[in-house]
């Protein structure tokens, strides 16, 4: 194995296992609420909305801190990246209010957004409040994940990540189902296991930083010497980033409101197609990651003909795995089915999404690697948020909506109308990668 492989294999192993036991968590969760019936998959799910716009504003920051970590990584200037995290924390802790304010105190609100049916609101409400707490804590993690994955220490994430998913799963059993002489708690109780977990994941992290000297620790007194040219910097690219994470989210999230508006089995349908999909995505996302992380190592060094190099491979490697991750789920997924308790109309949507999602799986998984991996590593922001508004909201959304809404087409040709965004998005990224403007420095 090449020196280079193995470099991968030691970034991308972690990312993936880490991404991997997340999603097993994910996958238990939604089959322990399977438990509860139709309604409390749909509430939690819908519920889970509003932190999926928040987890993607986070991704935002981090991917933009990230670009300046992994290049200050590459010429081993620690004070500049200790400064970096402590402004990713200030933007990311800011960001965490915005989202708990409104999900804490008006939930009903905040649900009325997700779903027009009134079971899935006051289903949903009471875990929305309770785990909207644990978005503040949630910056935290973000940011020192990233200051941890940024520098190549892959390891620490991985193990939180498990720990914290170990206590979410028995937390969450004990809760739900009123185990223990712990009374049965239902949604509620999901939520109240999740932020326990998402509590001890954060002092994890805050430990290792602190016992291992990592340069990403800061003190807050810190945070006045942050220059106004950094800061000015800093935001340059994080704009486009956020603004682009933010976009996505948001269209992802109509969808998902478009879905819910055509009935609430085909929105549980989506939410379970979604958990499922995520064990391709583990790996795919892992990829990505370690993509971004050595690409803009070498573009920190100014290493560029290397930097060219590496992306050409990574990509290869991007479209053999997700072919092979198809085949693996396609061959168990009569197994994942059986362990759904929803109806066989449920199943057989989930069934129908799947097998249209995999045809497409190859081409939104070069568009992560090319976009996240190896554009933004080159600081390259602007296309990705330009092409999101254009792709996403102007085909995407657009299709889905007059399809799903004003025609009202089966389920089916809604979920396939939403793939424009992807074949749109391959071709625009495509020809940017190819013009080789992600090829520069950024910190200089």
């Amino acid at each position: 194995m090449s020196s280079f492989y193995k470099r991968l294999f030691y970034l991308a192993l972690p990312i993936a296992i880490q991404q991997l036991i997340s999603t097993g968590v994910n996958f238990i969760d939604t089959l322990m609420m399977g438990q509860l019936g139709d309604i409390a998959i749909a509430a939690v799910g819908q519920a889970n909305r509003i932190f999926f716009l928040f987890s993607l504003l986070m991704f935002g920051i981090s991917s933009a801190g990230s670009i300046f970590i992994s290049q200050y990584h590459g010429k081993s200037e620690k004070e500049n990246i200790s400064k970096t995290t402590s402004l990713m924390f200030i933007f990311a802790f800011l960001a965490s209010l915005i989202f708990f304010i409104p999900a804490y105190f008006k939930p009903e609100f905040v649900m009325s957004f997700f779903s027009p049916d009134s079971e899935v609101i006051n289903a949903g409400k009471q875990y929305l409040k309770l785990v909207s707490i644990s978005y503040p804590i949630m910056s935290i993690i973000f940011v020192f994940e990233t200051a941890f994955k940024s520098t190549e220490h892959t390891t620490i994430p991985m193990i939180s990540s498990s720990l914290a998913m170990g206590i979410n799963i028995i937390l969450n059993y004990i809760f739900i189902f009123g185990k223990f002489g712990v009374p049965q708690m239902n949604e509620a109780g999901a939520a109240i296991g999740t932020l326990f977990a998402r509590i001890v994941q954060a002092i994890f992290l805050v430990y290792y930083i602190i016992k291992l000297k990592h340069p990403a620790f800061f003190k807050f007194k810190s945070i006045k010497y942050i220059s106004k040219d950094f800061v000015i910097r800093f935001i340059k690219h994080a704009a486009p980033v956020t603004g682009n994470e933010f976009l996505w989210a948001a269209g992802v999230t109509a969808y998902s409101i478009i879905f819910a508006n055509i009935s609430t089995e085909v929105i549980a349908a989506k939410n379970i197609v979604d958990t499922i999909e995520q064990f391709i995505w583990a790996f795919l996302f892992a990829l990505g990651s370690s993509t971004a992380i050595i690409i803009g190592k070498e573009l920190g060094a100014s290493r560029f003909e290397e930097a060219q190099k590496y992306s050409k491979k990574l990509i290869k490697l991007n479209f053999i795995f997700s072919i092979i991750l198809i085949l693996l789920l396609i061959s168990i997924l009569p197994l994942i089915l059986k362990a759904f308790n929803v109806s066989q109309e449920v199943k057989q949507m989930i069934k129908t999404i799947l097998y249209i999602s995999f045809l497409f799986i190859p081409l939104r998984s070069f568009n992560l690697i090319n976009g996240v991996g190896i554009l933004r590593a080159g600081g390259d922001t602007k296309i990705m948020f330009y092409t999101e508004i254009i792709t996403l909201w102007g085909l995407g959304v657009t299709a889905a909506f007059i399809s799903g809404i004003i025609l009202k087409l089966d389920y089916y040709w809604v979920y396939l109308l939403t793939m424009l965004d992807e074949i749109a998005k391959a071709i625009i990224l495509g020809h940017r990668y190819l013009t080789k403007k992600w090829v520069k420095n950024v910190i200089n």
